[in-house]
């Protein structure tokens, strides 16, 4: 299966990195409260670590370059951000079947921008449905998300991490059982990560 990935997703990878690494992160960078979220987070994980099991393939395109390239720098740790990010589209675009940006039919964007405010967002599904993408994955719950039944006739299937992992193999219960042994629970893990989410937030 191929996910396409839009840059809110590579942000979430990021928290990840600097989560598991000991290192800083910026409350704007990390979506609160960080109980609501976390779910999404351990799915990413898991679904980044099992891609080869999973037989996965992760992609975006030069949108996501645009973004990150104009991203203000305006601390040490936003130019961290900004070059981590960066190096995570070069791995992504590195395994893109279109490293070029596609062109967008009138009535695809049109039908698009319909249905999503962001002008980003659009960019993002058209050359996702033009690459035929099997899957976008996005934590946008109240943009692209939220629109999800209404992107499928163009073939955008819109799905959070955690629905993806869910709807397609096992839930994050059975994962983590199977992956940490019977004795682990969800919850466990839940607790450790928000904790050191926190702890990153507050150093």
């Amino acid at each position: 299966m191929r996910l396409y990935f839009d840059t809110c997703i590579v942000n979430d990878m990021f928290v990840l990195l600097q989560t598991h690494g000991g290192d800083k992160l910026r409350l704007r960078d990390v979506k609160r409260p960080p109980e609501k979220w976390i779910l999404e987070y351990i799915a990413l994980y898991y679904l980044l670590d099992l891609d080869d099991q999973w037989e996965l393939e992760f992609g975006s395109s030069p949108i996501m370059q645009e973004e990150l390239k104009s991203m203000p720098i305006r601390s040490v740790l936003a130019r961290e951000k900004k070059s981590t990010m960066l190096q995570v589209y070069d791995l992504l675009a590195a395994k893109t079947l279109f490293p070029e940006l596609l062109p967008v039919p009138e009535h695809l964007l049109k039908k698009v921008s319909e249905l999503l405010p962001d002008r980003k967002d659009v960019e993002h599904v058209c050359q996702a449905a033009l690459g035929g993408w099997d899957y976008f994955i996005a934590t946008d719950f109240d943009s692209i998300l939220k629109r999800a039944k209404h992107l499928k006739p163009i073939g955008i299937i819109a799905i959070s991490p955690r629905a993806f992992v869910e709807d397609n193999f096992m839930t994050l219960e059975e994962l983590v059982r199977t992956l940490h042994g019977s004795w682990t629970s969800l919850r466990d893990i839940e607790k450790s990560w928000i904790n050191e989410i926190k702890a990153s937030m507050e150093i």
